[in-house]
């Protein structure tokens, strides 16, 4: 369909060959009316009952009329296609902006970064972070009130992920899944994922400072980081579609967030063999996921070590 589309044309895009075919039509008319006026003229003038002068000109306003419908047409047909490309451009603007920070989201919607739709295989972190206790807090407070605390807690985990660049994968109740590497990739991903949990981890301290201050109760968050293969893509129906990922990178990184305590940022060994050292951590002990055989060698991310490197900004989507 969208073949048939790109090479339709229609009469009036074809403005330069309109005039020459009025023009040839022009010297045509204007040669024969020329050579009847010469020997017949009296004969036509007595039958049309006109003056053939007056005919003459009616056929070149005429043509004139023709080349300005034409035109306007051409005009018209330019600035729907314009509205039909900005509301293509404003969904896609709209779909992007949920999952990528706005600047990311506008350089997709311009074709900068290219995000391809369908399945693909590709290395990814995966983010999880929970709140601790939610459920008794959640019992003990208005539904209004967790609902504030929900909206306030997200923006300021999303403003942290988009400044590094990462996808927000989805929220569930009160967890949220993150991405580094899906649909946008960065040589340093891995690293990305983890300087992201760290911040939002010392942005709780503010946060439960400023709900102290306005009286109501603080609330800690447990993370889980997990590096490896996965598939990324659209899921859904055709009516409802969202960009996700799947594969056991996934459950894993899940697993570690659900094991994680208030405070912990849980990383796979996988994880740490792409961070280079920047990062302090601790080695704790190996934990026995659901699913799972053998046991999961975990670390604990504790800070970012002062001689790593800052943030880069190679971005690209495939």
């Amino acid at each position: 369909m969208k073949a048939k589309n790109k090479n339709r044309v229609h009469f009036t895009d074809q403005m330069v060959l309109i005039g020459f075919g009025i023009a040839a039509v022009y010297w045509i008319l204007d040669s024969i009316m020329a050579i009847f006026l010469s020997q017949e003229g009296y004969f036509l003038q007595r039958m049309i009952g006109l003056d053939m002068s007056e005919i003459w000109t009616r056929l070149i306003v005429l043509c004139l009329f023709i080349i300005f419908g034409s035109h306007a047409q051409f005009t018209i047909n330019e600035r729907k296609t314009m509205a039909k490309k900005l509301e293509s451009d404003r969904r896609t603007r709209e779909r992007f902006q949920r999952l990528l920070s706005p600047d990311l989201a506008e350089m997709v919607v311009s074709g900068k970064l290219k995000v391809e739709k369908g399945g693909q295989n590709r290395v990814a972190t995966v983010v999880f972070i929970d709140i601790r206790g939610f459920t008794a807090m959640s019992e003990n407070a208005q539904p209004a009130e967790v609902l504030q605390m929900l909206n306030e807690y997200f923006e300021m985990v999303v403003e942290i992920v988009f400044r590094y660049e990462g996808t927000v994968d989805k929220f569930m109740g009160d967890a949220i899944m993150l991405i580094w590497g899906a649909p946008l990739t960065h040589g340093d991903d891995p690293i990305r994922a983890v300087q992201a949990a760290l911040e939002i981890n010392a942005e709780m301290t503010v946060f439960n400072k400023r709900r102290r201050s306005e009286d109501k109760t603080e609330i800690g968050i447990g993370i889980g980081v997990n590096t490896g293969n996965l598939v990324a893509g659209y899921m859904g129906s055709t009516r409802a579609m969202s960009y996700s990922v799947i594969g056991d990178t996934v459950n894993t990184a899940s697993r570690l967030c659900a094991a994680a305590k208030q405070g912990q940022i849980l990383i796979s060994e996988n994880t740490l063999s792409y961070l280079d050292g920047k990062f302090e951590v601790s080695e704790i002990e190996p934990l026995q996921a659901k699913g799972k055989f053998n046991p999961i060698q975990v670390y604990n991310a504790i800070s970012q070590k002062s001689s790593a490197s800052p943030l880069k900004t190679d971005a690209n989507c495939r």
